[in-house]
């Protein structure tokens, strides 16, 4: 009956003189071959759908391939349920708005198709894709009866296929889907739907007869009904299952272009970190634990060195270069943290080395504000540091006024770090370079086993308290924190994420970051056989990335 594509364009454009009846009963011989069902659907993209400059639709590979899934049936005749994971901005509701056109052009009388979501907003992407799709056409405009966008949107096509959008979510308890039996049944963001309300309300919408189902989205927590119909073995056999990362979005296909680039997937993997929460889940379309862990344990324990602490004896270093002093100071039970970190520059990639630990407690100092800003300058002072890099959250103007005043008369760059919260936070962003600093073997810190056990002591609990770090997941809001477990510290760590950065890192000098630059005297004394020299605090470095796509973990 179809002898090419040409051909089958012709007859979906009408000129091949079939009724509605006939195009029906080739819908469903193309839906038992996938190679048949493919040249359909690019056939009917480029006979009545357009992109957003006008030209006919050309589907990329991710979004043909889910296209392709939603449309074809099973070979043992029973129900196609498909579970797609899809990263974030890969063009996945649009895919899905393309199956339900081309299923309301084949099937137009009396379907019900029901696109769910777990929010109004959401529901209506796709229902708007599908207006659109309909809309621009003049042919396909014509099949409409009825175009109905508030107070249970509908679009009804004149042969009585009805399409639906309700919102699914606690608020109305599953209400618009309850009591219906949809023909066609999809739900974007799946993973983002109460899993109780998705059980006794969906679940049975679909059992009665063998409508496709389509549940798509990223990920969420394991505890939920996406992560048992792909992983689970008992859905096994009664369900597709289809796992897309950013990998494959930017596959081009024959399409005209990506959603984005390779450069910029790594920017993004940058500014968000590889191991965090939302890097996996978003892109890399992952199921993780609503906990876990900032930092990989073994590569914190492969930052140990042989090597010493640097001892002082009120003498001072005469000098060091390139020391900088990060400096977490106590509230309410926390100790405060004071290390310090020197740069070994080499021709490949500079070093972070910590020479320097103490720790404040309430045997040491407790929370005696004098004495504890004495202590850190006569650290700073007697290290020789360059730069002092202290978290200024919620310690009070008059703390960070005298820490200032003291760094100008030691001639002591002083960098004031004030924390914020939430994934674009600087405290985030901070640690995000830690990490791949970790990763990149770049973060040296004295092994245990070679120190005097005081000393010992510490080190050790600066690798456990790395060790312990947490990323916490807000699933609903797709937000982490960062953060040590319920009665446990991070004072190590921001103390020594603080002077990493200072270390290492660009300092913006806007923001959240306060800054005091006193220009250091020439001929300040410094150790003649040192191997560190000075350099601007804030300087910028221009990094070239290269991304291999099958090897990204570990970068």
């Amino acid at each position: 009956m179809i002898k090419n594509q040409s051909h089958l364009k012709q007859i979906l454009t009408g000129k091949g003189g079939l009724d509605s009846k006939h195009l029906e009963n080739i819908f469903k011989k193309c839906r038992r071959d996938k190679e048949k069902m493919r040249k359909l659907i690019r056939a009917f993209c480029s006979a009545y759908l357009i992109d957003g400059q006008q030209r006919p639709l050309l589907l990329r590979p991710l979004q043909e391939d889910i296209v392709l899934e939603c449309l074809t049936d099973r070979d043992d005749d029973k129900q196609k349920k498909l579970a797609i994971l899809a990263p974030r901005g890969s063009g996945k509701s649009f895919a899905l708005s393309v199956a339900v056109t081309i299923y309301m052009f084949f099937n137009r009388f009396r379907d019900l198709i029901f696109i769910l979501a777990p929010t109004e907003d959401q529901a209506a992407l796709i229902f708007n894709y599908v207006y659109r799709h309909f809309a621009d056409n003049t042919f396909l405009n014509g099949l409409v009866a009825n175009y109905r966008f508030h107070n249970k949107p509908n679009i009804t096509l004149k042969g009585g296929t009805i399409m639906r959008r309700a919102p699914l979510a606690p608020s109305n308890q599953g209400q618009a889907i309850r009591g219906q039996h949809p023909t066609f049944l999809v739900v974007d963001e799946s993973p983002l739907i109460d899993d109780k309300l998705f059980i006794d309300n969906v679940e049975p919408a679909i059992v009665s007869n063998k409508a496709p189902f389509i549940n798509l989205g990223t990920p969420k927590s394991k505890d939920n009904h996406m992560w048992r119909y792909l992983y689970d073995d008992g859905y096994a056999d009664t369900f597709t299952r289809l796992h897309y990362t950013w990998r494959d979005a930017v596959k081009k296909g024959d399409a005209y272009s990506p959603p984005y680039t390779d450069e910029e997937m790594l920017d993004k993997m940058m500014e968000w970190g590889e191991d965090s929460v939302y890097w996996r889940t978003e892109y890399e379309c992952e199921f993780v634990e609503s906990v876990s862990n900032v930092f990989n344990p073994e590569k914190i324990k492969g930052c140990c060195d042989d090597y010493e602490l640097t001892q002082l004896d009120g003498d001072g270093l005469q000098g060091g270069g390139n020391i900088n002093v990060g400096v977490d100071i106590g509230k309410s039970v926390n100790s405060t943290v004071i290390s310090a970190w020197s740069l070994e520059k080499s021709d490949s990639e500079n070093i972070a080395r910590l020479i320097y630990l103490e720790e404040i407690n309430a045997r040491t100092g407790g929370h005696d504000i004098p004495y504890q800003r004495q202590r850190i300058m006569d650290v700073t002072n007697q290290l020789g540091a360059d730069r002092l890099i202290v978290d200024c959250t919620g310690i009070g103007g008059a703390v960070e006024q005298d820490l200032r005043l003291a760094c100008l008369d030691g001639n002591v760059h002083f960098v004031p770090f004030v924390f914020t919260g939430g994934p674009k936070g600087t405290k985030t962003q901070m640690y995000r370079d830690f990490v791949s600093y970790v990763q990149q073997g770049r973060v040296r810190v004295p092994n245990p086993k070679n120190l005097t056990p005081d000393v010992a002591k510490l080190v050790n609990k600066w690798i456990k308290e790395h060790i312990d770090l947490e990323y916490t997941m807000d699933a609903a809001q797709k937000t982490e924190k960062i953060a040590a477990p319920t009665g446990k510290h991070d004072d190590y760590c921001d103390s020594s994420a603080m002077g990493i950065h200072a270390t290492l890192s660009m300092l913006p000098m806007s923001g959240n970051f306060g800054q005091s630059i006193v220009s250091r005297p020439i001929n300040r004394r410094r150790n003649q056989g040192t191997k560190y020299t000075s350099s601007p605090l804030f300087a910028k470095v221009n990094r070239k990335h290269q991304l291999n796509k099958h090897t990204l973990r570990g970068l």
